[in-house]
């Protein structure tokens, strides 16, 4: 293994998120400047393809990197900060294989994300729509509404 691949792997599995490529070649510079994006984006799709990382895609136009790991775990995606916040999906997965035998389907895998907003960005929003004038919280909450379900439809 070459050392600037050595120094991506280590430097992906060291960060411990969910990743995109600029994120883990930032990390990557600050060792080793003369890497660049386009190595950091091949050596994260060989993570993937031996297995140890699969993308994440939440519908905002980036793509993440997970670990994959024994765990089974869900996703909660910030819709404000765009942060993920893993969760243990074992109490889910009785539910979801109950349902899956109930309409004679054989479940392959478990891919769960829930998206909302975080305790900060919750409060946040909170405050931001507290300060407003009546026409303006029902102007914002028609076009958050309005943006919500077209994330919907194209997820």
């Amino acid at each position: 293994m070459t050392p600037q691949r050595e120094l991506i792997f280590r430097s992906f599995f060291e960060l411990g998120r969910h990743v995109s490529v600029d994120e883990l070649h930032e990390k990557v510079r600050q060792k080793d400047r003369s890497i660049g994006y386009s190595t950091v984006w091949r050596n994260l799709k060989l993570i993937c393809q031996v297995g140890l990382a699969k993308e994440v895609n939440i519908g905002d136009g980036v793509t993440r990197y997970d670990r994959v790991t024994q765990a089974p775990h869900g996703h909660f995606y910030c819709l404000g900060c765009k942060e993920f916040i893993e969760f243990d999906i074992d109490k889910v997965i009785g539910l979801l294989v109950q349902t899956a035998r109930e309409h004679e389907f054989s479940p392959e895998g478990f891919k769960i994300e829930v998206q909302g907003y975080c305790k900060k960005c919750r409060e946040k929003k909170e405050r931001l729509d507290n300060t407003r004038k009546p026409d303006e919280k029902r102007t914002v909450q028609s076009l958050a509404y309005s943006a919500e379900k077209r994330r919907e439809r194209s997820l």
